[in-house]
This record gives structure tokens, C-alpha cells and sequence, in this order.
């Protein structure tokens, strides 16, 4: 993992990646890594990472044929598993885009406590339907998910 990420670091470096493709780099290189603290909640690694595509049956047979993954259909999007790791595809342009990263925070999300959390590390929380999200200082969205 630890190749990877200097990889992708060395490239952004060279300026061959934007920021946002590095965050999405990344992102999928910490799937299934260990937890880290922050703010006053404790995140337990990568939650899933959301990909747009053009047609969700073709992808998700692709994951199913080539990974072996577990394939979950869902309310406008497919939950692809691949043991702890999780990715979300749903349709969207521009196709290939990772459109956010979901940290996850344990067991249950306590919207209220995360939310002062963040206000306090100098971050703003905001919902997003049912969801809790935050913005990187790009704009980047990442959900704030439970398990």
C-alpha cells in the first residue's frame, strides 16, 4: 500500500495528477486500512468508494465475473464487495468519475456528536438527504458513513 500512495504522491508532485485525482487515487489505495482518529470520533477506515458509470448490470456482472465480488442491488445504485472493501457504482457522467469517498465511523453515526466534532476541528458538516458529508478544502464531498 505504502507503494502505491508514494506512487501516486511522486506523480502529483510531477504534476501528471490533479488533486482530485490523487484524493481518488488514494482513497481507493486506503480501502481496508486501519483506523485513524479524528476530530472526537474515531474513523475505522474507508467505508466505500462511489464510481459513476453508463450501465450498472454490465459493471456489476464485470465485478461478479472477473473479482468473485458480492453484488447488492440497490435503490439507483449497485453495492459491489469485495470482502471489506465496497464500492458503490451508480449511473453518472462523466463516467470513470469517482464522485465521493465515504469515511467510515463505526457501528452507528451520531450525526450531532460528528457534526460538533468537525465544527470544532474547523470543518462544516452538512446532510445530503439522509446522508452526513463534509468538503475538503477543494470541495471534495466524503460521506461520513456507519457500518
Amino acid at each position: 500500500m505504502e507503494q502505491a500512495m508514494s506512487q501516486l504522491l511522486q506523480a502529483y508532485e510531477k504534476g501528471k495528477l490533479s488533486r482530485r485525482a490523487l484524493l481518488q487515487g488514494l482513497a481507493l489505495v486506503a480501502v481496508g486500512s486501519a483506523p485513524v482518529d479524528a476530530a472526537g470520533f474515531r474513523s475505522d477506515g474507508i467505508n466505500h468508494v462511489s464510481l459513476y458509470v453508463t450501465d450498472m448490470t454490465k459493471s456489476a456482472a464485470f465485478y461478479d465475473r472477473v473479482f468473485g465480488a458480492k453484488i447488492t442491488k440497490r435503490d439507483g445504485s449497485t453495492l459491489v464487495e469485495f470482502g471489506k472493501g465496497r464500492l458503490v457504482i451508480r449511473p453518472g457522467k462523466p463516467v470513470g468519475v469517482v464522485d465521493h469517498f465515504a469515511v467510515g465511523v463505526g457501528e452507528k453515526l451520531d450525526k450531532a456528536a460528528v457534526t460538533a466534532d468537525l465544527k470544532a476541528s474547523g470543518a462544516t458538516a452538512y446532510a445530503e438527504g439522509n446522508e452526513l458529508r463534509v468538503k475538503d478544502p477543494d470541495g471534495f464531498p466524503i460521506q461520513l458513513s456507519a457500518y
